[in-house]
């Protein structure tokens, strides 16, 4: 997609329950009030705290190399029944039909170790970065594309939120706007299925997903 290839930004989430300290003014005299009596000031609460849910690296891990390995079904299986999806597949039932389409493209994924970033009464918060090919562009020497991530909540061993973002400012120049007008020139009906009508994003259907397998292995034919 030109410029931008992803729908949703990532979600940046993060623990931010930290109750203020009420300040006194200092009164005139030996440190007492007009009334004179002394006065001590409450002690300011501490900050709320939420323990990290033991199984939320292994449960992000899990989601993010299924998806990674085109295997859509056992992703969701680590998804709580409401989760809420910000990326390309925006419902459970897509992530498998959007994997499907990452495969038939050539996307390859190069996760890094998922990290904690924080806690709250949501769950706890972990970030997976990860590099990434995609329109075989590992098999004409461009790539791989870094600063990608997922951002997962896990609460109860369960994921209730995923954001995906991919970086994509060397991506696009380098692969999706050429490859876009390649096909716009030399299938122009083929890519009406593949793509949205300024081809900025693509369509996911049975029918798109088999023209990219096809074009975006001829296109690495033209490039070798």
């Amino acid at each position: 997609r030109k410029g931008r290839v992803r729908r949703g930004l990532g979600l940046k989430l993060g623990a931010f329950a930290v109750t203020s300290a009420i300040g006194f003014a200092a009164c005139s005299g030996s440190g007492g009030t007009p009334g004179g009596e002394n006065v001590t000031p409450p002690a300011s609460e501490p900050p709320t705290e939420y323990p990290m849910d033991p199984q939320a690296i292994e449960a992000a891990t899990s989601f993010v190399e299924a998806f990674g390995a085109f295997e859509g079904e056992r992703a969701i299986a680590y998804l709580a029944d409401n989760a809420y999806l910000e990326m390309d597949a925006t419902t459970p039932e897509e992530v498998p039909v959007f994997t499907s389409f990452l495969e038939a493209q050539g996307y390859k994924q190069m996760l890094a170790p998922c990290e904690e970033t924080g806690n709250s009464s949501a769950g706890t918060y972990v970030r997976c970065a990860f590099d990434f090919h995609a329109i075989r562009s590992d098999e004409i020497g461009r790539g791989p594309f870094s600063g990608s991530y997922f951002d997962l909540t896990v609460r109860d061993g369960q994921i209730v939120s995923v954001s995906n973002y991919f970086e994509t400012e060397e991506f696009s120049p380098q692969m999706w706007e050429p490859f876009a007008e390649w096909v716009s020139t030399t299938y122009p009906e083929d890519a009406s299925v593949m793509y949205n009508a300024d081809l900025t994003n693509f369509q996911l259907s049975e029918e798109s997903i088999a023209l990219w397998n096809r074009h975006s292995r001829g296109y690495v034919k033209t490039k070798l």
